[in-house]
């Protein structure tokens, strides 16, 4: 054991990325029980979904952490695993998806202790290596010979995986005291998210997920009040408030500039914030999407508040990503690059709009289709019509209509436009 195992550590945030696998252990007597029958010095995993954010599953059920608010405790092993052969970005996508779709599962301790064996048929639920394990498999990579029962120290040894180093730095006294008194404000969520599903859970014992009250509530609309009330009961939709109170510096240039920290420390949240979003569209968009198209075949009060709640969060996190570009631009790390319109009517048009509206693109699809021409109208199929692009841009979408004078009217009043 080397003198830096024997202070608490942290993580260092930036070296890790996406899609890396976090293994960790603490003093606790279960811990060392883990460790003793796996022969590893490590007895707990988590992957890496974002920025500083990891994904496990824990007592508590699956839920999100935050990266920076786990301490390696004195004479404890940590490691950060990466894929051998880099994902591809539709792989890292499939795995963070599948990630973040388990959120809510109860932890199987029975499934646990039954990762060391053989012969036994995967449940549902869910514990910290097979959480891991699946995630990599839904992204078509095979970290363990049998991903559904799987311990720890496998990950460990998967000849898939790389061990990272200068993953850990030392916290001195001072910052460890400091950083004791912190809170872990991710926990707000965990526990809004168990108090959602524990109501959700007097309807059904088969929903585990928060993607199960979907399914529930599909099939038994009756049950759309109560999962209102449990959504209004679990704070789930205020939670946003606390965060945008508790970092309202990432939401606006001069904020970022006054805030607390190194100018360094600064730069590395806003790039990484930037590069995350070059992997797709983030979970707020798609999820707003898959929403609109729940709601269209399936109207509920429980999903029209989720797509209430989701266009919110998108909405933020523009602020925050034009916060961070606006930064780095005024110092000279980065140059704004102003935001491409798209023709109506294209293909790459209706894409964009897909991504966000799903319901808009159909109706569209619809009034183009009475015509059977693509220079039409948008909402009523009229012709002549102009193409006119938002003044306010929305945070996604195309952010153009092709409108005929009656339409254009009408929208314009709500929502300014100009020719475009």
């Amino acid at each position: 054991m080397n003198d830096s195992t024997l202070s608490a550590r942290v993580f260092v945030a930036d070296a890790i990325n996406p899609g890396d696998v976090v293994l960790t252990t603490t003093p606790e007597v279960m811990s060392h029980t883990i460790r003793n029958v796996i022969g590893a010095d490590i007895s707990h995993a988590m992957i890496c979904v974002g920025k500083s954010c990891v994904i496990d599953s824990t007592g508590d059920g699956v839920h999100a952490r935050n990266l920076d608010r786990i301490l390696v405790e004195p004479g404890c092993a940590a490691h950060v695993l990466r894929a051998v052969t880099p994902l591809t970005t539709e792989q890292l996508q499939s795995v963070i998806a599948f990630a973040r779709g388990a959120v809510g599962t109860r932890y199987s301790m029975t499934g646990a202790a039954k990762s060391v064996l053989a012969g036994f048929v995967a449940g549902r639920r869910q514990f910290c290596s097979r959480l891991v394990a699946q995630a990599y498999r839904h992204g078509g990579v095979d970290l363990v010979p049998d991903a559904d029962f799987c311990h720890p120290g496998e990950l460990l040894e998967s000849g898939a995986l790389i061990k990272m180093p200068d993953v850990l730095r030392t916290l001195g006294p001072e910052e460890e005291l400091s950083w004791r008194e912190d809170i872990d404000n991710v926990q707000a969520m965990r526990d809004s998210t168990n108090a959602l599903l524990e109501e959700a859970r007097k309807l059904s014992s088969t929903i585990e997920s928060l993607n199960d009250i979907d399914a529930h509530l599909i099939e038994h609309p009756e049950d759309d009040v109560h999962l209102v009330a449990a959504l209004q009961s679990s704070r789930y939709e205020q939670l946003w408030r606390d965060e945008f109170e508790r970092n309202a510096w990432q939401y606006h240039v001069a904020l970022i500039e006054g805030h607390e920290v190194s100018t360094e420390r600064k730069r590395r949240y806003c790039e990484a914030l930037l590069e995350d979003e070059q992997l797709g569209p983030n979970r707020f968009v798609l999820n707003h999407a898959g929403y609109v198209s729940l709601n269209t075949a399936h109207p509920r009060q429980y999903f029209a508040r989720k797509i209430e709640l989701y266009d919110l969060l998108t909405q933020f996190h523009y602020r925050r990503i034009q916060a961070a570009s606006g930064w780095l631009a005024r110092r000279g790390l980065r140059k704004n690059v102003p935001r491409s319109l798209l023709r109506p009517h294209t293909p790459e048009w209706f894409t964009s709009l897909r991504e966000w509206n799903p319901k808009q693109v159909a109706m569209v699809w619809a009034a183009v289709g009475v015509s059977g021409r693509l220079d039409v109208c948008s909402i009523c199929a009229d012709d002549p019509a102009r193409d006119y692009a938002l003044v306010s841009l929305p945070p996604v979408g195309p952010g153009t209509l092709r409108l005929c004078d009656d339409c254009y009217r009408i929208r314009c009043a709500d929502e300014p436009m100009k020719p475009f």
